[in-house]
C-alpha cells in the first residue's frame, strides 16, 4: 500500500468508511476497528450520519461500542448524536472517547460558528482520555497521542497491533496524491504546537497514517507526508501571509496562479481556501 483513498480494509480488521461528505467521494473518511469490542474513528458530520449509520449497518458494526474522536470540530463530531440516538433506539448505547481538553469544546455548541451551518449539536457525557491512556478493544489496544496545533483537543489514535495510526486533520488535507492543504484552521490554530507535534509523531513506530482527509498512507509515503506536511504549511503559511490584503475575495484563482494551478474548483476547496484565511487571521491576531 501507499496511499489507499477509497473504501476498503485497511488491514484485516480496520475498515476505511468514505461518509460521502457534501455529496462527493474522497473527502472525508472515518475508520471502523474491530476486535472484541467495535470501535469507530470519528463520527462524520451531521448530514452524513444517516449515511453512515446505513454503511455501518451493511458492515453488520452498529452500533460500534466506542467512537474515538479526534477533535471537536462539526466534520468529526456532528455525527454523534444521530448515532446514539438510533443506537438507543435498538437499546444499546454508544461510549464516546474524546481528549479531556476536547469536552467542553464538544459541549459548546458555538465553537464551530467560524464553518457557517449552524445550529450544532452539543455533546455530552464523554469519557476524557490524557497523553498515554489507551482504549482497549480486547485484542487491540488503541493509545493516546495529544497532537494539538491543528485544533484543541487533538489526539492521534495508534492501533499497536496493525502499527496503524488515526490522526484525524493533525497534519493535514491530503485528499489526493497531488493536492495538499495544511491545517491552519480555526478556531484554535497553534503554528508551534503543531510543529511539536509533527515532530511527536516522527517518535512513533508506525506502518500506515490515517487521514480524516483522506485515506490510509503506507509504505515509504506514510514517513514522508510528515515531512510534506511541514513544507506545505509554512509555503501556503507564507502565501496567506503576503496577501493579507486579498483574502476578503474568491482565494481560488489567485492561490492557483501562485501556489497550484491544479487546484480543483470544488466546494470543500474553496470552503477550505476561506476557513484558512480564518484561521490565519485569528492566530496573527492573538499575536
Amino acid at each position: 500500500m501507499s496511499a489507499m483513498r477509497r473504501p476498503g480494509k485497511v488491514n484485516d480488521d480496520t475498515t476505511l468508511i468514505d461518509t460521502g461528505m457534501g455529496g462527493r467521494d474522497g473527502v472525508t473518511a472515518v475508520y471502523l476497528v474491530r476486535a472484541d469490542r467495535t470501535c469507530l474513528i470519528d463520527a462524520g458530520a451531521a448530514a452524513e450520519a444517516p449515511h453512515l449509520v446505513e454503511m455501518l449497518r451493511e458492515l453488520d458494526a452498529f452500533p460500534p461500542d466506542v467512537i474515538v474522536i479526534t477533535h471537536p470540530h462539526w466534520d468529526h463530531s456532528q455525527g454523534i448524536p444521530l448515532l446514539r440516538q438510533e443506537a438507543e433506539s435498538t437499546g444499546r448505547t454508544i461510549e464516546v472517547v474524546a481528549a479531556a481538553e476536547a469536552i467542553p469544546l464538544l459541549a459548546d455548541a458555538h465553537f464551530n460558528d467560524d464553518y457557517g451551518g449552524a445550529p450544532y449539536a452539543s455533546i455530552h457525557d464523554v469519557t476524557p482520555v490524557v497523553d498515554g491512556d489507551i482504549v482497549e478493544l480486547g485484542g487491540i489496544t488503541l493509545r493516546i497521542h495529544e497532537v494539538p496545533g491543528h485544533c484543541l483537543g487533538d489526539i492521534a489514535v495508534f492501533d499497536e497491533e496493525h502499527g496503524a495510526i488515526y490522526v484525524g486533520d493533525a497534519i493535514g488535507y491530503k485528499l489526493s496524491h497531488t493536492l495538499f492543504l495544511p491545517p491552519f484552521v480555526p478556531p484554535c490554530w497553534d503554528y508551534a504546537a503543531f510543529l511539536s507535534s509533527v515532530e511527536k509523531l516522527r517518535r512513533i513506530d508506525y506502518e500506515t497514517l490515517c487521514l480524516a482527509h483522506f485515506g490510509a498512507i503506507g509504505d515509504a509515503e506514510a514517513g514522508d507526508i510528515l515531512d510534506e506536511a511541514v513544507v506545505t504549511c509554512d509555503k501556503w503559511w507564507r502565501w496567506y501571509d503576503a496577501h493579507v490584503d486579498r483574502l476578503d475575495g474568491d482565494l481560488l484563482a489567485a492561490v492557483r496562479t501562485d501556489l497550484d494551478p491544479d487546484l480543483p474548483d470544488m466546494e470543500p476547496v474553496r470552503n477550505s481556501l476561506a476557513w484558512l484565511a480564518t484561521g490565519y487571521r485569528q492566530y496573527m491576531a492573538g499575536h
